[in-house]
């Protein structure tokens, strides 16, 4: 792999993030923008790079080796769930932060930065891989990570219809399309070319401006933070690698699959933590340094482990 290549991509994934932060930062960018551009990204330009990793070049897979992607998947998610699990409940932090750091370690933010980073690198297959991903991501979320984050004595009620999102919907379509080799017309192939295109910019601005709220100072005091970093960002894709080595070969699937294990920790933590009256300040520090750090741990992942 071409690691400067590789070192030129991240470079631009920084700069714009830090665009995007400095705009939040500087009132340049305000809340609206950022939910505004969060939505236009995740049900527009997403969708499109979904559904362009089949139209524009379908994966050559059989039944089995579909089998074998969704398994990965499974594993690449869940094992960061698992390890959180073990680790976090056995060391001595504040009982209160537990279910946060456990969470900052096992929600990653797949779709936002791993399929940007992943499109560059391994190409529109590799797309394809993370965005099955979509259908655990929405699983361990609502279930375990809603009971998670609970914690309170109550019973938590699942709201099913929270596990339905338009990439998940995406995926679903995008799978249907595979399967089916259903054909499309010459103007939907190249109006998802076009619209996918815009995915990584806005992604990263989106990334910055979202994080603009949280002082970089004050994530990086926070100690217990870093413990939470080097878990999210270098210990679980290290410990996943060997598992998801036992079920493909493929240096694609494997590629995809350490992206999302190496991915920092997704906006979704907070999102929970406001909605069950958790500090959700701490969440946000949280991810605001896992990445920025993982500006420099992704690429090392990915040129040293593949």
């Amino acid at each position: 792999m071409d690691m400067s290549a590789l070192l030129t991509k991240m470079v631009i994934f920084v700069v714009l993030m830090v665009i995007g932060y400095i705009g939040a930062r500087t009132k340049l960018l305000n809340g609206e923008f950022t939910k505004a551009a969060s939505k236009l990204t995740m049900n527009v330009f997403m969708t499109a790079t979904i559904l362009n990793s089949v139209i524009a070049n379908p994966p050559q897979l059989s039944g089995g080796e579909l089998a074998k992607v969704m398994l990965a998947c499974f594993v690449s998610v869940g094992f960061g769930y698992l390890i959180s699990a073990l680790v976090v409940r056995l060391l001595p932090f504040q009982r209160e932060r537990k279910p946060l750091m456990e969470l900052l370690i096992s929600v990653t933010n797949t779709m936002f930065i791993g399929v940007p980073v992943a499109e560059p690198i391994f190409g529109s297959q590799a797309v394809f891989y993370i965005a099955m991903s979509c259908i655990p991501f929405n699983v361990f979320l609502y279930t375990y990570g809603v009971w998670r984050m609970n914690q309170s004595g109550e019973r938590v009620k699942l709201n099913w219809k929270n596990m339905v999102s338009v990439p998940l919907i995406a995926t679903m379509a995008a799978l249907l399309i595979f399967v089916l080799n259903i054909p499309m017309p010459g103007v939907v192939k190249e109006l998802c070319n076009t619209l996918s295109a815009a995915t990584m910019p806005m992604s990263m601005l989106v990334i910055g401006s979202s994080l603009g709220g949280v002082s970089l100072l004050d994530a990086f005091k926070e100690k217990s933070l870093y413990f939470v970093s080097l878990m999210r960002l270098v210990l679980v894709p290290l410990l996943t690698l060997p598992v998801l080595k036992l079920i493909t070969a493929d240096p694609v699937l494997l590629g995809a699959m350490v992206i999302i294990a190496g991915c920092p920790s997704a906006v979704m933590v907070t999102v929970l933590a406001i909605q069950y009256g958790r500090d959700a300040e701490y969440t946000s520090k949280g991810i605001l340094l896992d990445t920025f750090l993982s500006m420099a741990t992704m690429p090392a992942l990915v040129y040293f482990l593949l």
